[in-house]
């Protein structure tokens, strides 16, 4: 076991800075205390510290590849300044290889193992939380179930709900979704709302602009699907929800409780930059880190990439609610404009993100809504909402380009939509260490 940095990483000029990863259970405490303190012992003359945190990764080794690659690219830019001494910090959470419907995690966390063995790791990891005779209860319902009737479906949509974590949400207040809103959200997955890629990389026709459209209920037509009652549901679909939903509170928990102290040590003793780099739920994770009590100072910088949160986590009124954001108060708390990529390539995030964690999961008003992205879309699909001109969106630049960070934008939703190079400068939801995502942690971290 290293105890101390994982490794020394040349950053040019003959200059080397240590990379320390910290291993975090899944209720937030910390599993790397003596590297953490070690970690803290070697602040002192810190210039800049960069703080990494994965979306999904199932092993250590895999984060660590992802981070050593990530820190490599942005390096070969030329981004370190003379003189300056950075440590690198990158989180170890227990995540799971695959996040959205129909995308495995990246390659680097392992190969794609054949469907029932996902099957057994969702039903395993939803069930968790249940009690024994509620686990097999799903268990009998959803072992080697390709469908499941109305009736079945009521009782595991009944103890899929049972699962999540009980009470308002730690980092937002919200409810969970209701029975109701699982069943429909899951007819919706089932039915093909978001019709499933041939390949993971080929994620078909994304629809026309990259502008959210609201498809809701209430007042308006509800999907068509639906008019006539449920058919039968592929437990599967289920299970993937039940997943989404737990590893979205898992990633806000183990940032509010165990990365947030190191947030803390960081900004209120010591004198050195912060710059907060989260990927997927690892966005909500740094977000979480900085948002559960107020520094003493802001950080320098922050960099979402394909955020797996509601678009209006910065809003001040979400969706004409009254109610703020989850997240609104990151906003103040970071020195620069944040940057917060999307993309039309990203599948999960564009097309099932919203039917996912629909209902008032994230944070936004109980509103009834189906296939809402007006509403419920995710951040890394459509850029942020309710900002106004607070926000700006900007296509990603390649090398030598430059994004406003002296305006009066404080979110900056960076388009990746668009080729750079010949091929988008996102091309997929795992597509996030590239020429084009290591130039915009370099614009931020060489701002005057």
């Amino acid at each position: 076991m290293v105890v101390g940095p994982y490794q020394a990483v040349s950053i040019g000029g003959g200059q080397q800075a240590d990379l320390y990863l910290l291993r975090y259970g899944a209720d937030g405490g910390p599993l790397s205390p003596r590297t953490a303190q070690h970690l803290r012992e070697s602040l002192e003359g810190t210039t800049d510290v960069f703080l990494f945190s994965h979306g999904w990764n199932n092993t250590f080794d895999g984060a660590a590849a992802s981070y050593l690659a990530f820190i490599a690219g942005y390096v070969s830019q030329g981004a370190v300044r003379v003189g300056h001494r950075p440590v690198l910090v990158g989180v170890v959470w227990p995540s799971i290889s695959f996040l959205m419907p129909w995308e495995d995690g990246p390659q680097i966390a392992g190969s794609a193992r054949p469907d029932p063995a996902r099957t057994e790791e969702m039903r395993a990891f939803v069930a968790e939380s249940l009690d024994r005779d509620a686990e097999a209860q799903l268990s009998e319902l959803v072992d080697g179930a390709g469908k499941l009737a109305q009736d079945q479906a009521q009782q595991a949509a009944e103890i899929v709900r049972a699962a999540l974590a009980p009470g308002a949400d730690p980092d937002d207040g919200s409810a969970a979704p209701s029975v109701g809103e699982i069943l429909q959200a899951w007819a919706l997955l089932d039915g093909g709302a978001a019709a499933k890629p041939s390949d993971p990389d080929e994620f078909g026709d994304p629809g026309t602009g990259a502008e959210p459209v609201a498809a809701t209920v209430g007042g308006r037509a509800a999907d068509p699907r639906l008019a006539s009652g449920l058919g039968d549901l592929d437990p599967r679909n289920l299970l993937r929800m039940g997943t989404v939903w737990k590893m979205k509170d898992r990633a806000g928990r183990v940032g509010a409780r165990g990365v947030a102290p190191l947030v803390r040590l960081v900004l209120d003793d010591t004198r050195a930059r912060l710059h907060l780099i989260g990927h997927s739920f690892g966005a909500r994770l740094v977000m979480s880190a900085l948002a559960i009590a107020p520094p003493t100072r802001p950080a320098r910088s922050m960099l979402l990439l394909q955020p797996a949160v509601n678009r209006w986590c910065f809003a001040p009124d979400v969706a004409g609610t009254g109610k703020a954001g989850g997240y609104r108060t990151v906003v103040g708390r970071v020195e620069l404009p944040i940057l917060a990529t999307y993309s039309e390539h990203d599948f999960p995030l564009r097309q099932a993100f919203h039917l996912a964690v629909r209902g008032a999961s994230l944070g936004e008003p109980n509103i009834a809504a189906i296939g809402d992205t007006y509403r419920f879309g995710a951040l890394g699909g459509y850029g942020p909402g309710g900002l106004g001109a607070a926000s700006a969106r900007q296509p990603a630049v390649a090398a030598g380009g430059s994004y406003d960070l002296s305006g009066p934008a404080r979110v900056i939703a960076v388009d990746g939509s668009g080729d750079i190079g010949g091929k988008p400068a996102i091309g997929g939801h795992s597509d996030i260490s590239n020429p084009a995502t290591w130039w915009a942690l370099h614009c931020l971290t060489s701002a005057p």
